[in-house]
This record gives C-alpha cells, structure tokens and sequence, in this order.
C-alpha cells in the first residue's frame, strides 16, 4: 500500500499528466483525467475484517478498506464511474432484450409493456438476482437509483422480481445478453483461439474484448434454452479496468504472453491445477484458487473465534508470508481441491516470477474495482453469502446500506493483494545480499524490473515495464 504522501504526490501527477488519455468511438468523451473530486481515507490504521464504514460513506467515491487504491488512475472516480456505467448501459440494454423475448413466448403482455416504462426498475431487479456468484447491482446504483425507483413501485417489483426468479428467466435473460452484446456491434472483437478459456471474454482496452469464435456461433436466442449460468461476469470487471486504463490493465495476452515459450504460458494457463500433482507448481491458478483459499479461510476463521487480530493489512501480510515461502521451497501448503500437501523442490527462477507478476496486473486491479461493478457472492446456499437468502427487495435494501466489505469480495480481492506482495516478497528476497541465493547480473536485472513493474514506476509517462517483453 502507498504511503499517504506518495498516494497524494501519485494524484497531483495524474492531474498533470494526459499520457493515458484515449479517445472514445460515437464522439463520447471519458471526463478528463484531472483531480478527483474527493478522496477519503478514514486514517492511518486499517481497518479489521468485516468492520463497518464510517456512516459517511459514499459508495460512488469511497472503497471499501478505506483506504486509497494503490492503483494508477482508480482514484479518477468519474473516469471510473463513466467506464462503469457506458459498459452496464450496453450489457443491460441486450439483457432486456433478453427479458422481453422470454415474455413473449409467455404472452405476458402486461409485463412486457413495463419494461419500457420502468426500465430502471427492471434493471433493479435483475441485479438483484444471483448469476453464477454475482449480483449485478453495485452498492452506489442501489442506494442512488434501485431503491429510490422500487419504493414508488413495490407491487409491480414484486411481479418482476417472481418472473426473473421463476425458471431462471434471469439467467437465461443473461445468458442472451453478453451473447448479443459481443455480437453486436457495440464493442470490437477480436477472435482468439489461443490462452482463452471456453466462454471468456478478454478484456483489451476501451470497447475492445478477445473471444473464441466457436463460443458465438450460434444465434443469442439459443442462449434461452440454457438454464445454467454461461459466463463469468467478473469479465466485465475487467473490461472496465482495462477501459479505464488500457495500457495498464488491458489484457496482454495476445500481443506479447502468446510469444512465450509454452513452459511459460503455462504459469498462465495452470493445467492440472485441480489435481494432486499440478504442473507447474506455482502456476497462478494453483497459488491462487488452491492454495491461497484455504491460507485465508484458516486465518478468517481464527479471527472470527477470536484466537488472532487481523486488519486487511495484517491478513494480506501474513497471506503473502506464507506463499512467498512456498514458490521459494521453504514451506508446504494445503492443496484445496485434494487436500495434498504439496512444496516445490526448488526455488522459483526470477523469469517465472517475471512471467506471473505481469498477469497479477491484469488480475489484482478487476477485483479491485469489482465493488463498483457488482456484488461479489457465493455459490447457491453458501451461508457466507449475505444475500443468498434475500428476496430481490431486500438483497438492495441491504447493499443501500451496507459499509462494510462481505465475506467474498473481500477474500477475492485480499488474495489477489497477498499474491502479489508474495512476488514482491520473493524478488525483494532474491535481490538481498545476504539471502544467499546466487542469482546471474540478468536475473538481477530482470528481478530489478518485476519491483519497478509492481510498484508501477513510469505509470505517469506511460513508461511502466512490459515484463513479458523483457
């Protein structure tokens, strides 16, 4: 985390500084990148997990640590807020698209009628339900519209609110949605076969995505008939990362990791990450999914009996600690999936670090700004889930008022923070004197530019190390 002095000498400089600045398609403008109106940071300690906000807190402006983002250009909130909303605006307009074809072939003509005229209220109530682990309403759009909108027409929410949790229409509504929007032709698409999963969409830069041709062969009304959720929506966290600043947080994966060597590549694509013997070791998804997951809840869960204290700091700290000694071969950690307990035999070598630290970027900064996206949940019946339980009213009811980070996006996002000060960790290790590690005058250099890279130096100048182009 940045020093207070460093953070608001960060923000002077990107008041000064146009360097990121790009234009928009349809001759819409982002705000121009200047100060922001206001920033809050509640003081100098951290808070405690799931401890509340102060009642001041303003959901469109404050984050939910309260602290500072450590990430360039996050704290231009009406650039994020303008990215935020330009994406939301286009997804929900091809997901009611979604909900009036499922009316129709109920003949609900009175519904039907309600979507042009109370679009805000259907949106209200589509965020509301649950798709895959996320709600799509963001705390700012329930307490500044969703809830103003509902109280003024409860009945008719209520109807709403039945239809979409009724077969899941909502879902399937979705589902139509993200399919029609990508073959529409509001973004550009790029269509890739290589280092994208089934179903993905890689995010690029301002409407820029990456996708496989295969998964959008078929027509959108197809994705009707699927009842299951199809994609992962936490892509258009990304996407509105990487549209806030696309040199930053676009996805590099098809101009510079796809260039790597296959060994490489797969640190990236963590094959055989759910088994006992994974391949590498310290493939991302391995560190991040099967490792760091039972790290957290063990911790998570001596805090809550009271056994530790834990600020979001100390928990990232002690987080990092642990998988920092595990890429350097000196502790074995739980594997989540098989319950083995796996150690890699030998250190991590300063390119593979290299080569992870450049996708953290990529990773860390979506979960980051998720909050202003959505809410991250759990899976179905997951009592961790505050809003599992809810009724569409009352899940934005609660995330009106909710000041305080819930159980799954703060491990999401405090994973993701231990992962990376863990890399950090480790090349700061490396490069000790006294470490005795016998490291080469290139991995010296190399390991010099995975700390410039992580602490983003250059940002202001566009100037920030591309690790998989060293």
């Amino acid at each position: 985390m940045y020093s207070i002095a460093l953070t608001f000498r960060t923000l002077l400089q990107e008041y000064l500084s146009s360097s990121l600045s790009v234009p928009f398609a349809n001759k819409e403008q982002p705000p121009p990148i200047g100060q922001p109106r206001s920033i809050h940071i509640l003081s100098e300690r951290s808070l405690c997990p799931f401890e509340d906000l102060p009642p001041a807190y303003d959901p469109s402006t404050w984050w939910l640590d309260g602290q500072i983002p450590a990430h360039p250009r996050l704290c231009d909130e009406e650039r994020v807020r303008f990215h935020i909303e330009a994406i939301k605006k286009a997804l929900f307009q091809y997901i009611l698209e979604g909900c009036k074809l499922l009316l129709e072939r109920e003949n609900n003509n009175l519904l039907l009628s309600s979507i042009k005229q109370h679009e805000s209220l259907w949106k209200a109530a589509v965020s509301a339900q649950k798709y895959g682990v996320v709600y799509l309403a963001a705390r700012s759009e329930c307490r500044e519209e969703f809830l103003p909108t509902i109280r003024c027409k409860l009945s008719l929410f209520a109807e709403v609110d039945t239809f979409l949790s009724y077969n899941n229409n909502a879902i399937r509504a979705i589902n139509y949605g993200v399919h029609e929007l990508v073959k529409s032709s509001t973004f550009t698409v790029d269509y890739q076969t290589r280092l994208i999963p089934p179903n993905a969409i890689s995010a690029i830069g301002i409407r820029h995505i990456a996708v496989r041709a295969k998964d959008f062969q078929e027509a959108s009304t197809c994705m009707l008939d699927n009842y299951s959720p199809i994609w992962d929506l936490h892509d258009f966290a990304h996407l509105s990362a990487a549209s806030v600043a696309p040199n930053l947080y676009g996805s590099k994966y098809f101009t510079d990791l796809i260039k790597l060597p296959s060994k490489l590549t797969a640190l990236i694509r963590s094959p055989k990450m759910k088994t006992a013997e994974p391949d590498p070791l310290f493939s991302d998804g391995v560190v991040f999914s099967e490792l760091l997951t039972p790290l957290f809840t063990s911790e998570i869960e001596a805090a809550q009996r009271q056994e530790r204290v834990h600020t979001y700091i100390s928990l990232t700290d002690i987080l990092a600690e642990y998988v920092a000694d595990y890429l350097m071969g000196m502790r074995e950690l739980q594997h989540l999936t098989t319950g083995a307990m796996l150690r890699v035999k030998s250190s991590i070598r300063p390119v593979e670090l290299a080569t992870l630290v450049q996708n953290k970027n990529y990773e860390l900064v979506a979960s980051e700004i998720e909050q202003r996206v959505f809410t991250r949940g759990g899976p179905v019946g997951d009592s961790k889930d505050d809003l599992d339980k809810m009724s569409g009213l009352e899940k934005i009811k609660f995330l009106a008022g909710c000041r305080r980070w819930l159980y799954f996006e703060m491990r999401n996002t405090i994973k993701h923070r231990a992962h990376k000060l863990a890399y950090q960790k480790v090349a700061e290790r490396m490069l000790a004197a006294d470490n005795g590690a016998s490291i080469t005058a290139s991995d010296r250099v190399l390991l010099t530019k995975v700390l410039e890279n992580i602490r983003y130096q250059g940002w202001e100048k566009d100037e920030v190390v591309n690790l998989w182009q060293m």
